[in-house]
């Protein structure tokens, strides 16, 4: 439906899913915007937003959106709410909103290996850039600034969260773009049922900001490194367009200390390619390769290593309510509230296009991944040290649409293969009608 200035969008979607075993297939439930977990089922969520465009260039966007499932603890959750005013290239996000799918929906985790699509927005106030800004035609830069909470339900209650990006971007040509720079979450503050209330005042904050060692209201690790429980990430992408195609090629370096940032931990990270043909009506439209690799951890001795996504103090780890916020192929457990697995090495594959015939075209997504998951130094995922060797693979395939394309049916076949257990199939249908 749309105004003269005002505009309003919906969605409504809905999905039933099952499968062999007790649990989906890793594929059914991972990078589902923290929506699915392991068990569920069935779905429904809605989402509804609007959008005024001022006569200055300016445009105020606000949405709100809910979900409920077989598996949820409350009846309904939020999947987003929030408040956006953006102009030109400046941006200002209150609330939480889903990020943007990028890669066709191919990649493993989308934009970074420390930021997915597999857990819920975080709530707060983020400033940035929406495209870049050139201060020359060939230079630029991108940045965002933001500062969230977590949820209650956790060992350390309404944890904080900072967060700032920085990244140059090189355009030596038209067809071509650099952008190399980095990416700082950092988790402080809240109420440690161990150890008390948490530093959260102003010079703590800024020594958040830059990685400064905790004073005295700090625990006594905290003191001796840095305040807070730090991840960061080097970023490097390189991007190449030919006449019928485009090319990028990214790295996501991975740290949690000093060692690692200077690469000490090398060759922990994510390596990946992406190709996309312009055409999109074409059997392959799109493919991704990424390599995930995380079995360094600036291992220095038998206890010096980096344990990523895990913290000493924040016990529940880089999760947002029981989904791991970085990369899925990190490992959580419900029950002992932190992540299990983080020592590992992913293949991860992905193509997307169209299945043509005679009547219509059907768009298609299929996903594979080999993983090789040995839990964390100190512990082993299986007993007896055995490495788990897992094959999951996703086949989604739409197989309606309506003559307005606002009306969507997808089918969905997934599967798991895996030396730890038996092979594990699923299937399910999912429904979204679009209003706009």
């Amino acid at each position: 439906m749309r105004g003269q200035e005002l505009d309003f969008y919906g969605k409504v979607e809905g999905l039933v899913q099952g499968g062999t075993g007790e649990e989906l297939p890793f594929w059914m439930y991972s990078n589902s915007r923290g929506r699915l977990s392991k068990g569920t089922n069935a779905l429904v969520a809605a989402t509804l937003s609007s959008v005024y465009d001022f006569r200055n260039g300016g445009r105020l966007e606000a949405g709100i959106g809910f979900f409920t499932g077989d598996q949820q603890d409350n009846p309904v959750a939020i999947d987003e709410a929030y408040l956006r005013y953006s102009k030109d290239w400046f941006q200002i996000t209150a609330g939480a909103k889903q990020q943007e799918e990028l890669y066709a929906g191919l990649s493993g985790t989308n934009r970074s290996i420390l930021h997915s699509l597999n857990a819920r927005p975080l709530p707060g106030l983020e400033i940035g850039t929406v495209r870049p800004v050139f201060l020359a035609p060939w230079l630029g830069f991108e940045a965002k600034w933001g500062e969230y909470i977590l949820e209650e339900d956790r060992y350390i209650p309404w944890t904080r969260v900072h967060h700032k990006s920085f990244q140059m971007v090189i355009r030596p040509a038209d067809d071509w773009m650099i952008k190399a720079g980095l990416l700082h979450f950092a988790q402080w503050g809240g109420n440690s049922p161990d150890f008390g209330p948490q530093p959260s005042g102003l010079q703590d904050y800024l020594k958040i900001i830059t990685g400064r060692h905790g004073g005295e209201a700090a625990i006594a690790t905290e003191q001796q490194n840095t305040l807070g429980n730090h991840l960061g990430s080097w970023e490097l992408n390189v991007q190449r367009k030919y006449r019928d195609f485009s090319l990028e090629l990214l790295y996501n370096s991975i740290f949690e200390d000093g060692s690692g940032s200077r690469l000490a931990n090398f060759p922990d990270g994510r390596y990946g390619l992406f190709l996309q043909k312009l055409d999109s009506e074409v059997l392959f439209s799109a493919f991704i390769y990424e390599f995930y690799y995380t079995r360094d951890q600036s291992r220095t001795g038998p206890h010096l290593y980096d344990q990523y996504f895990n913290s000493y103090l924040y016990q529940s780890g880089w999760t947002f309510h029981e989904k791991v916020i970085g990369a899925p192929f990190f490992l959580y457990d419900k029950v002992k509230d932190q992540i299990i697995s983080n020592k590992f090495l992913v293949h991860h594959f992905g193509v997307s296009g169209n299945l043509p015939s005679s009547y219509d075209i059907y768009p298609y997504r299929f996903l594979l991944s080999f993983a090789q998951n040995e839990g964390t130094f100190g512990t082993s995922l299986f007993p007896g040290d055995v490495i788990e060797h897992k094959l999951s693979i996703l086949f989604d395939i739409r197989i309606f649409n309506s003559i307005y394309d606002n009306f969507h049916i997808n089918f969905l076949f997934a599967t798991d293969y895996s030396n730890m257990a038996n092979p594990n199939y699923a299937a399910g249908v999912s429904l979204k009608y679009v209003v706009e």
